[in-house]
């Protein structure tokens, strides 16, 4: 799915290059998010790292408006 992230967050995600757990800026955007097998919705960052949501999580990123979905 697509996501669109309204303003800039930092968020922690897992870090590509270091392969650990970091504060990694998510500036305004469209992004590729998918499902993981274990259920978490996992937004991908290309240059900087991943960041998984529950889906509590996402669905209140949602409802804040600091989501917006553009495509599922």
């Amino acid at each position: 799915m697509r996501i669109e992230i309204t303003k800039g967050l930092v968020l922690s995600a897992c870090s590509t290059s270091r392969n650990n757990l970091a504060e990694i800026l998510f500036p305004a955007g469209e992004y590729l998010a998918t499902l993981t097998p274990e259920g978490q919705i996992e937004i991908l960052n290309s240059s900087a790292g991943k960041a998984q949501f529950s889906f509590s999580q996402f669905r209140e990123k949602l409802s804040l408006g600091e989501f917006v979905l553009l495509e599922a």
